[in-house]
């Protein structure tokens, strides 16, 4: 399932391990560091963050164009 996006200052993000676990590694495997950024919230720092339209770019053309395999008994 497609993640929401968190809004900030008018810009979409999504922090990496909000994801479910499967998506958090393949999409991790998938980007280039600089991709990260940081995000200040509730006096914190969300270190693991990314613009929303990369992960919508890959949940769309990557994470869903995997063949996904059934085991047969």
């Amino acid at each position: 399932m497609k993640a929401s996006p968190h809004i900030e200052f008018g810009t979409g993000y999504v922090q990496i391990s909000k994801l479910p676990f499967d998506q958090a590694l393949k999409l991790r495997e998938w980007l280039p560091q600089t991709s990260f950024v940081n995000l200040f919230s509730d006096n914190s720092i969300h270190k693991d963050c990314i613009q929303y339209s990369e992960y919508e770019y890959w949940f769309d053309f990557q994470f869903n164009s995997e063949p996904e395999y059934e085991f047969g008994v």
